[in-house]
């Protein structure tokens, strides 16, 4: 069932795209992978402080995405902002490379919720289960939802994103508790701790805690108020991000101690946050968190889906893809058939790992992230630079332009150095994968299909006459 009408139904408030938009970063999986990670190979102690340093940046980055947010009329996020401002071969070389980003998060955080499925309903339910059968139950619930209309996802990620910031904030509170054994302190926040050790690799660690804040804006023919609600959305979602993730690494750094935390993370970086539930909350918590590390990647699964739809519904409807994949359900005015493909293409993906007997977090996931968290920091990136540049074209109709023209640059150097980061300690990001080391290849290659599709579909010329 296909409607003729390509325009969404307005249906989303600006919490409905924060829901989103949070539950696609998943903050306890960031907070337990990337935050002990950054503690452990980067800069120590000082990892809170990258999390403010990261979002900074990418609160700069937002503003000029909210600003140049008026004259994008239709989703496709970078897509779209990157053609407005760089032309119509650039949005198309960006618009290939979002869609190999955002399906690989897709497919990786399948199996992120395949592993943390299978480990908790094994020690805690008896429940047997590989990762590959709770990795195609995951694939179900998200076909499922994602087919529906987008306001049922919007409402599940809520719930499940709500308890899963209540239990960070329960740990957080029980460690800064007058009671609490632990020395409040705060050295994570001075800039000699922020800039030690690697620091370089603890603000990769940071950034890439970070993805999929950006999706807000592919949502923005589905909000009741335009790019209104997505203004509010996105930078309500990148200031609450920074400082949860900030609060939280910060308090997990006093758990153990300052001088201790290295220490801790050395033992076993992937389980530090459980050790500190399991030292200052009822053991009932740690159970509970553990469980919530399913849910969370649930979340990101459902909202990264929706979010990868979209991207197929932009260019199918523009012609970039097949038109079909642009077209509506007649009743629930989802993007279906976007929807559809996603699935199957992250089923055969996630198939062809299975096949190989990949392990779902240190292959799979690692990879897959790995290779997305490049693309999207890139992404941002040249995003920032098409502000720039719209910025500078338009410098003479409005005031304060070269303010926000400022601005723009300071994201774009900023997102450029993350970039930069990432390409340097990519091998530790994702560890040694083999053949998977050379996967950061689809990223060119993406980008130079972009470019031929769009001058094959007439893009490059329909938009220079406009």
């Amino acid at each position: 069932m296909s409607s003729t009408n390509t325009a969404p139904r307005r249906s989303l408030h600006a919490f409905d795209i924060f829901f989103l938009v949070v539950a696609a970063a998943a903050p306890l999986a960031a907070v337990a992978s990337n935050g002990a990670l950054g503690v452990l190979m980067g800069n120590g102690v000082g990892m809170p402080g990258s999390y403010l340093l990261a979002g900074l940046v990418l609160i700069l980055f937002a503003i000029g995405f909210i600003r140049m947010s008026p004259y994008v009329k239709h989703s496709g996020a970078f897509y779209a902002y990157v053609r407005h401002g760089l032309g119509p071969l650039a949005g198309g070389a960006a618009a290939f490379v979002a869609i190999v980003v955002y399906g690989m998060m897709v497919i990786g955080s399948v199996g992120g919720f395949g592993f943390f499925a299978s480990v908790f309903f094994a020690e805690n339910l008896g429940i047997d289960l590989s990762w590959k059968a709770w990795g195609a139950i995951c694939l179900v619930i998200t076909a499922i939802v994602g087919y529906r209309e987008i306001t049922l996802g919007a409402r599940l990620l809520a719930a499940l994103l709500t308890l899963e910031v209540l239990i960070l904030v329960v740990l957080t509170v029980a460690v800064l508790a007058p009671t609490s054994p632990a020395a409040v302190t705060f050295g994570s926040f001075s800039l000699p701790n922020i800039v030690s050790g690697s620091f370089g690799v603890g603000l990769m660690f940071a950034f890439v805690s970070f993805l999929g804040f950006e999706s807000a804006a592919i949502y923005s023919e589905e909000a009741r108020d335009g790019h209104r609600t997505v203004s509010r959305a996105l930078i309500t979602a990148v200031v609450f991000i920074a400082l949860f993730y900030a609060i939280t690494m910060w308090a997990v750094v006093l758990a153990f101690g300052e001088d201790k935390v290295m220490a801790a993370a050395s033992e076993n970086p992937g389980t530090l946050v459980f050790r500190a539930f399991a030292q200052y909350t009822h053991p009932a918590f740690l159970v509970a968190v553990q469980f919530l590390m399913v849910t969370s990647a649930l979340a990101a699964t459902l909202a990264l889906h929706n979010a990868a739809a979209r991207y197929l519904f932009a260019l199918g409807r523009e012609g970039m893809l097949p038109n079909v994949l642009g077209s509506l359900h007649a009743r629930l005015q989802s993007p279906h058939v976007a929807s559809i493909t996603i699935t199957v293409v992250s089923l055969i993906a996630v198939m062809l790992f299975a096949i190989a007997d990949a392990d779902p977090l240190m292959t799979l996931l690692s990879s897959t992230f790995g290779l997305a968290a490049l693309g999207i920091i890139i992404l941002q990136a040249v995003t920032s630079l098409s502000v720039a540049v719209f910025t500078w074209k338009n410098r003479d109709r409005e005031a304060g332009s070269l303010f926000q023209l400022l601005i723009a640059l300071v994201a774009t150097i900023g997102l450029g150095t993350a970039a930069l980061l990432v390409m340097k300690n990519y091998a530790t990001l994702t560890g040694s994968l083999g053949l998977l080391d050379y996967a950061p290849w689809l990223l060119p290659i993406a980008a130079v299909l972009g470019v031929i599709v769009a001058m094959r579909s007439g893009q490059a010329t329909q938009l220079s006459e406009a």
